[in-house]
């Protein structure tokens, strides 16, 4: 494994990894972007190819290729390692350790994956019926749908007969425990369905949705994989894994409801296309949620709902998108079809409603307008159901624009909106009644004191391999400072504090005279340690004069440590 990690990063250039998800800016030998990892308005993740790595001084993300891989899609190690193979061109040896559970789970899921796939091509009714509802030979491939058949334990027999222990397939939702006494205890969950793999962002099988051939009235048209230790239905997206590259390009993504709008969403060049994953969204707003993810590769999506009542109330579900200040529009779908009914038809028609899509305030305002309630009814109705996506926008400019939206398409006061507005959002800041909507949270803030902030530039100048000359001078002149016992605390500074620390120092410093910048940084630092010097023999001074002790060493010093001052300040102007 570690063969195959250095092969990947002595093949990938990080600053090309990094760009090929978020835009890099050059600064002197590193790069800078706006961090992909939390909400910021002037860049503060750089970049380091020197060092293969990066490193946010907003919010303290840091790694190599496989951390950002990972945390900006969302993966484990495994999945990060898939993808940056499959681009580096290295090709992973396929052996599962069965000592982690884990990957143990993807090979049970992937199996059961190959034996859905092996039994819609011998099941001809179940494969005529997916060729029936528009779906291509090529694309049943591509998605790798398939088909399981309606009888109670034949997947359990197979995955059992390869050796896969009944608790483990259980673990990833496949098949379910009887109460029934007698007999065999499990059987299958998924019978008589189309199967619709769910994979991570890297491709690998977390789950499946399936759905019914023949309906019996009673049993559910979809069936979702229960959430396991490998799913997650409020941080999935179906087809993520397929629709990441283009949402990048075409600066949007497509939201819609099911797998078979998404699969005949791609199959018609929608290739942008993802599909919320089981019960659509939570208020989850975490940076690993579904929104979390998608704006991550673009502030852009078009929410396709269904026109049924269901579809209708999943497209009220899109507070976590306006709270991470992701740019929303609604695609107003008439005539109770859905996406993959209308493609189906015909794709043109699909290109046209995409295009009449509207921003998501003013669709909401248009439904209460069509409905044609009385104008004390309209005002009701605007500050219970549009008020909380309102307050939801992250900042006041936008919501004024909604707000004034609002008021030009329903007639109203724009003063007495904002007003209004003003004061549902102090009932229903965090930690009140309804505390899910409001400001979402950032990360915490860094703050290192003035000390530890001079401390860490002089470090990274001193150890970074662009600086190194008159290294163990240096080290002499730091220690000279700080002292023998701070400086060995520094000796203590794992690697990666240290290029951390590097990376500062050259994204601060650059090309600057940096002789000149560690002189300066060592008299200022020798000017904080005389401030806490002076302070603590000034407490000292005073002690001593209530007991009546003898004050003149304490006064040499005080007397001492001000001259020393002076002649900093001295050195410094002549800097």
């Amino acid at each position: 494994m570690s063969t195959h990690v250095q092969e990947i990063k002595d093949r990938l250039d990080v600053a090309a990894v990094v760009s090929s998800y978020i835009k890099l800016d050059k600064s002197g030998a590193n790069y800078k972007a706006r961090c992909p990892f939390h909400n910021e308005k002037t860049p503060s993740f750089y970049v380091s190819p020197e060092r293969g790595s990066f490193y946010c001084f907003g919010c303290g993300a840091k790694g190599d290729i496989f951390t950002f891989v990972e945390k900006f899609e969302g993966l484990d190690f495994m999945g990060a390692l898939k993808v940056l193979a499959e681009r580096a061109g290295v090709v992973l040896d396929r052996v599962v350790k069965t000592d982690n559970r884990k990957e143990l789970l993807y090979e049970i899921l992937e199996k059961a994956t190959e034996y859905f796939e092996q039994k819609i091509e011998e099941e001809k009714h179940a494969k005529a019926y997916a060729l029936g509802r528009g779906l291509s030979e090529s694309t049943l491939s591509s998605f790798r749908v398939g088909y399981a058949p309606n009888d109670w334990r034949q997947l359990r027999s197979y995955l059992a007969s390869k050796g896969y222990r009944d608790a483990d397939v259980e673990a990833v939702g496949l098949i379910k425990k009887t109460d029934k006494p007698g007999g065999d205890p499990y059987y299958d969950v998924f019978r008589g369905r189309i199967m619709f793999p769910i994979s991570d962002t890297s491709g690998r099988v977390v789950a499946f949705t399936g759905r019914i051939v023949v309906d019996d009235g009673k049993s559910p048209k979809y069936l979702n994989s229960p959430e396991t230790a490998l799913y997650s239905k409020s941080k999935t997206l179906y087809g993520l894994d397929k629709a990441k590259s283009d949402i990048r390009k075409r600066d949007y993504s497509i939201l819609v409801e099911g797998q078979m709008d998404l699969v005949m969403s791609h199959q018609a060049g929608f290739t942008n296309t993802v599909a919320a994953s089981g019960t659509a969204f939570t208020e989850d707003r975490g940076a690993d949620s579904a929104f979390g993810l998608l704006t991550r590769l673009s502030d852009n999506i078009v929410v396709a709902f269904d026109s049924d009542a269901a579809g209708q109330k999943a497209v009220k579900r899109i507070v976590p998108a306006i709270a991470l200040g992701m740019n929303v529009k609604i695609v107003d779908i008439k005539g109770g079809k859905d996406p993959a009914d209308i493609i189906k038809a015909n794709p043109k028609d699909w290109t046209k409603a995409l295009e009449s899509k509207k921003d998501f305030i003013e669709y909401l305002a248009d439904a209460i307008k069509d409905s044609n309630a009385s104008p004390a009814a309209v005002a009701k109705t605007v500050k219970e159901d549009l008020f909380p996506y309102v307050a939801a926008i992250p900042d006041d400019t936008p919501r004024f624009q909604a707000i004034k939206k609002i008021a030009d398409r329903l007639a109203l006061s724009e003063d007495a909106l904002w007003k209004d507005l003003q004061e549902y959002v102090k009932k229903n800041r965090p930690g009140g009644a309804q505390s899910s909507f409001g400001k979402a949270e950032g990360p915490p803030s860094r703050r290192l004191d003035r000390l530890e902030s001079i401390e860490r530039k002089a470090l990274g100048i001193l150890y970074s391999n662009r600086y190194m000359k008159g290294g163990a001078d240096r080290k002499r002149e730091l220690q000279g400072v700080v002292g023998e016992a701070r400086m060995k605390e520094f000796e203590t500074l794992s690697s990666d504090d240290l290029a951390e620390l590097t990376l500062e120092a050259e994204v601060t410093y650059g090309d600057s005279d940096i002789e000149k910048e560690y002189k300066m940084l060592l008299l200022t630092l020798e000017e904080e340690y005389l401030n806490k010097r002076l302070e603590d023999a000034t407490m000292a001074l005073h002690k001593a004069e209530k007991g009546k002790e003898d004050v003149e060493g304490i006064m040499k010093s005080i007397q001492a440590f001000t001259t020393r001052k002076q002649e900093i300040r001295r050195l410094i102007t002549r800097l």
